[in-house]
């Protein structure tokens, strides 16, 4: 392939992972829009509208990943994972976690004397706060319970599918995984808002993808995704939601003890990374070797096929030989 149609094939895989992100975000305009066409309160009914456009965007998402791998190469993997590798992805998740929460820390310092990082930082916290907006009063328990359980589930499963599946795997075809790693993740980043967030969405963009990588499994990230938000964000949702009774020292005693944990687990997230490349590199080996044996099998097959037709041949000779004398 010439420079030219490179260049070309490059610059298309980035348009069309920028296609599929502009879908992303027109999905959930349009269930935005349904809802304040009926009257609904986006807001009082975060639950349901947030599980409205997840499920929507994910049934499509999987269906354009289903026709872009018709003849090519599947665009999302999907293993199972081994004992070793769950282990090292929870263990990575609570230490992006970890890391998540000193950028936070850190952030709130500068705030201290930044009037613009003060005004940022306070844009991120109601972006977070399920209730920022909303009285609790007039949220219905049910919905907050939806809302809880489709961050914890139903999102990741849609942002993976999306993100690490249909974009990573487009641009993977173009660049390779590890130039895609690093595009996929600045998208992530780009998607979560232009503030506090961005930061350290790209740096977890980039851990997520990666993971997926070195597993070769798109159930790898969405298990990363799912217990970042649960210990995130899930359950200090449901934990403060007044209407289930839970009091506020158990809330602010298990946020401080994930915050702590997640911390601690920073470092272990960096050897819990270094087993999944080892893993990756031994299954690159074994497939290899794999490969080495078929083809050596295949040659003597052959060898055995010739041999065989030689002395067929041969056979052959001496009946005609015997049958005219």
């Amino acid at each position: 392939m010439g420079l030219g149609k490179q260049i070309l094939s490059k610059l298309g895989a980035i348009g069309k992972a920028l296609v599929w992100l502009l879908y992303f975000i027109c999905a959930d305009g349009a269930i935005y829009y349904s809802f304040a066409f009926f009257g609904i309160d986006r807001n009082v009914y975060k639950g349901i509208y947030t599980l409205i456009s997840s499920t929507i965007v994910f049934i499509t998402m999987l269906v354009i990943s289903k026709l872009l791998s018709m003849k090519k190469e599947p665009l999302i993997k999907i293993r199972k994972l081994e004992p070793g590798q769950v282990i090292s992805l929870v263990v990575i998740a609570l230490g992006m976690l970890g890391f998540v929460t000193l950028y936070i820390i850190v952030a709130g310092r500068i705030a201290d004397y930044l009037e613009s990082m003060k005004n940022a930082m306070e844009e991120y916290r109601d972006s977070v706060d399920r209730f920022s907006d909303t009285p609790q009063v007039v949220v219905p328990a049910w919905d907050t319970v939806i809302y809880v359980l489709t961050l914890c589930f139903v999102i990741p499963v849609t942002e993976e599918i999306t993100f690490r599946g249909v974009i990573f795997g487009q641009l993977r075809r173009a660049f390779g995984p590890w130039v895609s790693v690093f595009i996929s993740a600045l998208i992530f980043g780009v998607m979560h808002g232009i503030s506090v967030h961005i930061g350290y969405a790209i740096a977890c963009g980039i851990i997520i993808a990666a993971c997926y990588h070195m597993t070769d499994s798109i159930l790898a990230p969405i298990l990363l995704h799912s217990i970042f938000n649960i210990f995130g964000s899930g359950i200090a949702t449901f934990m403060s939601f007044e209407a289930f009774g839970i009091p506020e020292k158990v809330s602010s005693d298990f946020m401080l003890g994930t915050n702590l944990l997640s911390m601690m687990m920073m470092p272990v997230a960096v050897i819990a990374f270094a087993y999944l490349v080892s893993n990756k590199r031994k299954r690159e080996k074994a497939l290899l070797k794999l490969e080495e044996t078929s083809e050596v099998q295949v040659e003597l097959t052959e060898e055995q096929g010739s041999a065989a037709g030689e002395e067929m041949q041969a056979a052959s000779e001496e009946i005609k030989i015997e049958a005219k004398e």
